[in-house]
């Protein structure tokens, strides 16, 4: 009764059964008109143009960039606060 039933997946390490199951295609039924969609597309417009959601690189790129933006305008906030010099040269640039 203590048996467990093993299957062949489940020898295989956790990270490679979540890259098996990602890679495979994910397709559905559209059941008004019986095509096969693809789940990958967010925006199918004429003229064959399909938007699909953004892979794991450029989620990880456009993160990176949002985020040093946003370390970039703290920094800048403070230097305007705490430093009178700064504060000058920003009033004297919008100024010119």
């Amino acid at each position: 009764m203590d048996e467990k039933q093993t299957s062949s997946n489940d020898s295989i390490p956790f990270s490679r059964k979540a890259k098996s199951k990602s890679s495979q295609k994910k397709t559905k039924t559209d059941s008004k008109f019986g095509k096969t969609v693809d789940e990958d597309v967010i925006l199918n417009l004429p003229a064959g143009f399909k938007y699909k959601v953004p892979g794991r690189r450029q989620r990880v790129l456009i993160g990176s960039i949002v985020i040093g933006l946003n370390v970039i305008l703290v920094i800048s906030v403070l230097l305007y606060f705490y430093n009178p010099s700064f504060q000058d040269f920003i009033y004297n640039v919008g100024r010119n």
